[in-house]
């Protein structure tokens, strides 16, 4: 596992799985926070089909391209099942929301897949405020 950093999206774009209609505020704020800096966002829910402000995707058949680099902000059940669903379609950097949807199993089967990941809220590198203040202690950089 790494510490976050802005070259973890060195590609300037990034999957995200699990945007949702659920918790849409938050998710459009991260989703404002890549875009603001310059990365392309392919947000992905199994289970689209609400009113979204920006395009969704279904299923990786249905997205324009996939991303090396993938975001992940889901259950812990759903966590395990999408690693492997992401390892099987090419991604090659993950970055879990938090502890609790990476546990050690998750990373370790990632670090066996050859999968790079960092664990870490994406506003404590690209947002503002409080969320940078807690990047800082937590050493995102």
């Amino acid at each position: 596992m790494t510490k976050l950093n802005k070259e973890f999206f060195s590609n300037n774009e990034v999957l995200f799985v699990g945007f949702s209609e659920k918790n849409s505020k938050y998710c459009m704020t991260i989703y404002q926070a890549y875009t603001n800096n310059g990365i392309q966002v392919y947000p992905l829910n199994t289970k689209a089909g609400g009113s979204y402000d920006v395009k969704v995707y279904k299923n990786f058949s249905e997205l324009p391209k996939i991303p090396e680099t993938a975001y992940i902000l889901l259950s812990p059940e759903n966590t395990k099942k999408a690693v492997k669903a992401l390892a099987e379609n090419g991604v090659k950097k993950i970055l879990f929301h938090n502890k609790k949807i990476a546990d050690a199993d998750t990373l370790a089967e990632c670090d066996k897949m050859g999968i790079k990941t960092a664990v870490a809220c994406p506003l404590m590198i690209f947002g503002s405020g409080l969320h940078k203040i807690h990047g800082f202690f937590a050493g995102v950089r």
